[in-house]
């Protein structure tokens, strides 16, 4: 059965019995998981009224206001199911891109830093670390992050490519070059690595490979 089969039974499920909360949890995830983002609002609002206690819930409202751009609410939504259920992982780390979002960043470190406390191996959270440290300049603490999330994910492209650009602010213009072409190695159609290396290579005089960096 398709996901908007499912949504149809659903649906028919609960206009023979409104109260039947379970389907309409499960109708809220799959119009949430289908971009329906609206209705999916609509139903786990009407199920926070009537389960206040359960973290899921919140979680999941977090999770549609992100999609939708309403960062304010998402932070309500993450911090109610924090407060139900204070080691709730997914909710700590979400509530980590919100902060990031709202550029509170400093709030947004404690997430991510509470996250790889308990698990080591969250090469998304070193990441994270890397991109909230690089919005403040911290360049030494964001190369910390992430090269600490290479060392757990090497094909991370994003951890290359923001480290090349820090390398290129410090000057260091080989190591830039360097991760730019590593980047170019895990997916050679990310274009952003080309203009840069264009850009190094034009600040260097060497038109040739700032040209065909630009063609690419």
């Amino acid at each position: 059965m398709s996901k908007l089969d499912k949504i149809e039974e659903l649906q028919r499920l609960l206009k023979e019995d409104s109260n039947n909360f379970q389907a309409r949890r499960e109708l809220a995830v799959l119009l949430m998981d289908c971009g329906f983002n609206e209705e999916a609002l609509q139903h786990l609002t009407y199920l926070s009224w009537n389960f206040s206690y359960d973290e899921g819930i919140f979680y999941n409202l977090g999770i549609v206001y992100e999609k939708m751009k309403n960062f304010k609410k998402a932070k309500e939504s993450y911090l109610k199911a924090i407060e139900i259920e204070p080691e709730y992982s997914d909710a700590i780390y979400n509530m980590g891109l919100v902060h990031t979002e709202l550029r509170e960043y400093n709030e947004a470190i404690e997430c991510f830093k509470k996250i790889v406390e308990e698990d080591p191996d969250d090469s998304n959270s070193y990441f994270n670390l890397g991109l909230v440290y690089f919005k403040q300049k911290d360049y030494i603490q964001a190369i910390d992050n992430f090269q600490k999330t290479i060392d757990l994910n090497d094909e991370d492209l994003y951890a290359h490519f923001y480290l090349g650009n820090i390398f290129k602010i410090l000057g260091d213009i080989d190591s830039a070059k360097e991760k730019f072409y590593k980047v170019i190695d895990i997916s050679p159609n990310y274009s952003w690595a080309y203009f840069n290396l264009a850009a190094i290579y034009n600040d260097e005089g060497d038109t040739k490979n700032a040209i065909d960096n630009l063609d690419k």
